[in-house]
């Protein structure tokens, strides 16, 4: 993903949630990205630009979490309340996306003889 669709991105969200650091935006984005390259098995070229709306939604979703401080779990016996992380958020948000992004890259995971 080129720097120019990136900070497109970061301006797109700065004006939907005006309370994000803009800093924090850009390490979540660079942790999505790399998330999105993992799927990438097969080693094709990345179509960034087919998945941009995918990545603006995970980002904002990510940050609107991070922003209201999305509880994970919570335990009554002794009281204790985990906070999700954004590595958690992040795999958990793209999961609901996996077969599309899958099919954009053009790793259907299948083997070929």
């Amino acid at each position: 993903m080129n720097d120019e669709m990136k900070k497109e991105i970061i301006q797109s969200l700065k004006k939907q949630l005006p309370t994000a650091n803009e800093e924090r935006l850009s390490t979540i984005l660079e942790l999505i990205i790399v998330e999105i390259e993992s799927y990438n098995s097969c080693g094709n070229v990345i179509a960034w630009e087919k998945l941009q709306g995918v990545i603006t939604e995970v980002l904002y979703q990510s940050m609107k979490n991070e922003l209201e401080k999305t509880i994970s779990s919570v335990r009554r016996g002794d009281t204790t309340i985990s906070y999700a992380t954004a590595s958690q958020q992040i795999q958990g948000l793209l999961s609901g996306y996996d077969d599309l992004i899958i099919r954009i890259l053009g790793c259907g995971g299948v083997v070929f003889w």
